[in-house]
């Protein structure tokens, strides 16, 4: 699998500020490991040891978190997941982005857009809002709860599926437009970055809006896109440029959801039919998020694996269309209007579906918070499936390759 020592390679920098997060009170500390790390990589470069880039990457994430922790390591508490100086440091973040974002004049203005011909039904309109902008505070609190219930509050989130989903749309009306294959990408990423800047620039839209970035520009750079790459490059710019990162529920929730999505993807690309890939990536996305928000917030949501085989779709479609609507407001309100209630035909089915699945028993558990060891056990199982999954496609397409090779030809 291609970037598959990316993916190693993030995992031992994440290892090393994981297992420094444990010791903050070694944060003074951080010159020796710093040395240690220069040291591994001066000894294994120069004995040609295998594998010496992996410990280098474990001390760097050493020595880079007590680095990050010096100053503030008395305000941090016992479990890594739940650090006050990481709090801190996310409430800052968010207040120095809300002052970057974009003008209230400005958002307000593109609020009307997007619900320009739902004025008739504000809840409708307030799901449109919440969908492409963010606006989560418009809608009812009963609809809130109801996808808190059945585990899709996650679709309200500005974050990987409408940045994505943003992106490919602004590449494809591109393509129509005759831009060149190599140009196209890097001519939407300004669009792109715009939109983020117009929702607030949320963490997880900044994250996914890098990876795209990266994917994007590659062919720009005479480079083929590789996703596993791109998510690797932003994994370490994130966690380099912030150790402690590795402490923000939302970071790992992202990262872990996109890395198996992406994994499920490429294990999945010999499954025939539209269905069983999309119950293939569903079940990827639910496995990878859900010892982390069992471990956070003791609660399983098993409902949440069927609701989103429905609203994921759903909510792409509502994104890009309401995405166009927006667009086509600035030169027709019909047109907009026509879009805008195309989009609120997904969200409410989306509200539907959310609301059915909530009254469903056992689609909400209240199961404790998992301890570590319980969720390394649940990523070790789920690195067995997707391996053995692989190992069968593969089998299956060396099967494919022979029988092809032995097959009489026609004369």
């Amino acid at each position: 699998m291609r970037g598959m020592g990316w993916l190693i390679a993030c995992a031992a920098l994440a290892a090393g500020e994981y297992a420094a997060s444990f010791f903050p009170w070694m944060a003074e500390a951080w010159p020796l490991t710093a040395a240690l790390a220069v040291a591994v990589a001066l000894a294994g470069y120069g004995f040609a040891w295998r594998g010496w880039h992996l410990v280098f990457l474990f001390a760097l994430g050493v020595s880079m978190f007590l680095f990050a922790s010096v100053e503030s390591e008395l305000n941090f508490r016992i479990r890594p997941w739940m650090r006050k100086a990481s709090v801190q440091r996310r409430e800052a973040a968010a207040h120095v982005a809300s002052a970057r974002s974009a003008p209230a004049p400005l958002r307000r203005e593109l609020s009307r857009r997007v619900a320009m011909g739902l004025d008739r039904d504000r809840d409708v309109a307030a799901l449109n809002r919440a969908m492409l902008l963010g606006e989560r505070r418009r809608l009812p609190p009963q609809m809130r709860r109801t996808f808190v219930e059945s585990g899709t509050i996650h679709v309200f989130a500005i974050s990987g599926l409408h940045v994505m989903a943003v992106a490919g749309m602004l590449y494809w009306l591109l393509r129509l437009a005759f831009v060149p294959l190599r140009v196209a990408g890097v001519a939407a990423l300004p669009a792109l970055w715009a939109y983020v800047w117009v929702v607030g620039l949320p963490p997880s839209a900044v994250r996914a809006a890098t990876m795209a970035t990266f994917y994007f520009a590659a062919p720009f750079f005479w480079r083929r896109p590789d996703a596993t790459q791109a998510w690797a490059l932003t994994f370490f710019i994130v966690y380099l440029g912030d150790p402690a990162k590795i402490c923000d529920v939302g970071c790992a929730l992202s990262f872990a959801v996109m890395l198996a999505i992406l994994l499920a993807l490429e294990c999945g690309k010999s499954i025939g039919g539209a269905r069983a890939k999309a119950l293939l990536v569903t079940f990827a996305a639910w496995a990878a998020g859900a010892p982390i928000a069992a471990h956070v917030f003791g609660r399983v949501t098993p409902g949440s694996l069927l609701a989103n085989l429905a609203l994921l779709p759903a909510a792409t479609v509502t994104v890009v269309s309401g995405a166009a609507g927006l667009m086509a407001s600035f030169v027709s309100e019909t047109a907009a209007a026509h879009l805008n209630n195309l989009a609120a035909l997904f969200t409410k089915a989306m509200a539907g579906v959310a609301s059915a699945v909530a009254r469903l028993p056992g689609a909400n558990l209240e199961t404790g918070p998992w301890p570590t060891w319980a969720c390394l056990l649940w990523y070790a199982a789920l690195i067995s499936l997707l391996a053995a999954a692989r190992r069968w496609r593969l089998r299956r397409e060396y099967a494919r390759s022979v029988l092809g090779a032995t097959r009489p030809v026609k004369s």
